[in-house]
């Protein structure tokens, strides 16, 4: 074969091809890597909002229950069906008798994730003292007895 200066033509092909396929890897790799702090913060946002959700309902179920023991009786039961686990982890919720920010009186539910960073504080506002405790999501039995407020896990 005689060399005319073109023996080069297809080295350089396969150096481009290389080149190319090195570029989109690496851009493939900073898509993704990019990707997966934007669904961890996502994550992280559906977890508190969900978080808020379910200490607002138990808020909720709190203060009815509260208000169905001092209007009827010393005691009352109530079942509140919170769900087991929020953005696809478990949370726990504890009761706070006291809560930094609120009103003297108020006591608070402080739920928090446990595979994400994600919490939610919600207010109580009840006539019968929140004992301070911590139990895991799930159904929830909230007793009102001699003016003390406790959460208990359900058996099931």
């Amino acid at each position: 074969m005689i060399d005319d200066g073109t023996a080069d033509r297809g080295v350089t092909m396969a150096v481009t091809h290389v080149l190319a396929l090195g570029i989109s890897a690496a851009l493939l790799a900073v898509l993704l890597a990019g990707s997966g702090a934007v669904l961890e913060t996502e994550t992280e946002r559906a977890a508190e909002r969900s978080l808020e959700t379910v200490g607002q309902e138990l808020a909720g179920e709190i203060e009815a229950t509260d208000r169905l023991a001092a209007g009827g009786g010393a005691e009352a039961v109530a079942r509140a069906d919170a769900p087991r686990t929020v953005a696809r982890t478990g949370y726990a919720v504890e009761a706070r008798s006291n809560c930094p920010g609120a009103a003297s009186d108020t006591g608070c539910l402080r739920l928090s994730a446990h595979t994400v960073d994600a919490t939610a504080t919600v207010p109580v506002s009840a006539t019968a003292t929140l004992e301070s405790n911590t139990v895991s999501g799930g159904p929830i039995e909230i007793v009102v007895e001699d003016e003390r407020v406790t959460l208990e896990v359900e058996d099931q």
